[in-house]
């Protein structure tokens, strides 16, 4: 990737001599990219259209998004064959001509995404065509996001957990705070199981619909050797052939990290796959589980109920009593 690379690229952050933070270089590349790329002005005109609602359960709730922009990415063919046979739309020799990157830490570009589910939005996708995987490089993860700092919640989706490119490795970072999750989980109410482990905290948080874990911590091996045994845990739990599903969101946390973590029973449910008007089109990934569904099409916007949610969430996702077991495999 270095002929499309160097001559795409708009700025270099190795974190070494930097003297922008990321989080501004970043906003840079997003204000010059929606001069120069039109297909970007046009995503990012098309949020403010966008539609929002609110669904509430019993002490948890989400907001629906009606984008229609979104529709490529939850309508997309992702059995192995449908992928082997198109192209890569993250490697460089793919990308639009007018796209930009900051070419970040050398083994990886960050790229604005054409179609944003908030303002600021961008893919952080690798300079090779590496396979999605999370223990592999958990350590990328978590200097990312310090690196953008606490504005910035940075995202993974596991290859079988929503990544609508899981033959590519690649992340997401959007504006810290805006998914309902990242405050209902910082009720103490809520957490009802801790670990500790070598400076690192792993806890349960319940109530909100599906399993979720909490891991924190100030010491970046210690948060990352945490996050590699929850994931292990995870593996031998599903039994999974390879990375077992997942998904994460990851923030910076004074001087520490706080990962929410969202262990996953399939990719799709099965109201996904239905014909007709029982069709519903949400392919949950980590902006879903973090309480906020995103939905293409007006008629499933309209069509969410919390009973709806509630089911998405149970079949797609761990409960509390499943992530109480996981623990219990520690």
């Amino acid at each position: 990737m270095i002929g499309r690379a160097e001559r795409g690229c708009f700025a270099v952050f190795d974190g070494e001599r930097e003297r922008v933070p990321l989080a501004d270089l970043a906003d840079a590349l997003l204000a010059s990219q929606k001069k120069e790329w039109p297909a970007l002005t046009a995503g990012c005109a098309s949020l403010e259209s966008v539609r929002l609602r609110e669904i509430g359960g019993n002490g948890w709730r989400v907001k629906a998004q009606f984008n229609p922009g979104r529709i490529i990415s939850s309508g997309a063919d992702l059995d192995p064959e449908s992928i082997r046979r198109r192209p890569c739309f993250l490697c460089a020799d793919n990308l639009p001509p007018e796209q930009q990157a900051i070419r970040y830490r050398e083994d990886y570009l960050i790229l604005c995404n054409p179609a944003p589910i908030f303002p600021t939005h961008w893919t952080v996708a690798h300079v090779r065509h590496l396979p999605q995987s999370l223990v592999d490089h958990i350590g990328i993860f978590l200097r990312l996001a310090a690196d953008f700092g606490s504005r910035t919640t940075i995202l993974y989706n596991g290859p079988s957990s929503g990544a609508s490119a899981p033959d590519h490795l690649h992340f997401q970072a959007v504006p810290a705070g805006l998914m309902p999750v990242e405050e209902e989980i910082l009720d103490p109410l809520k957490r009802v199981g801790i670990l500790r482990r070598n400076g690192a905290e792993i806890s349960q948080v319940a109530g909100l619909g599906r399993g979720i874990l909490v891991i924190e911590g100030k010491e970046e091996g210690s948060v990352a050797a945490a996050a590699g045994e929850v994931t292990r845990a995870l593996g031998r739990s599903t039994a999974s052939d390879g990375e077992p599903p997942l998904n994460l969101l990851c923030t910076r946390a004074g001087e520490g990290w706080r990962l929410i973590l969202f262990p996953r029973r399939k990719h799709r449910p099965d109201a996904y796959f239905r014909k007709g008007a029982e069709r519903r089109l949400i392919s949950p990934g980590a902006v879903d589980m973090g309480g906020i569904i995103v939905t293409p099409r007006e008629e499933d916007f309209l069509a969410l109920t919390p009973d709806l949610v509630r089911g998405i969430f149970q079949e797609v996702a761990f409960d509390d009593a499943a992530v109480k077991t996981l623990l219990d495999l520690f």
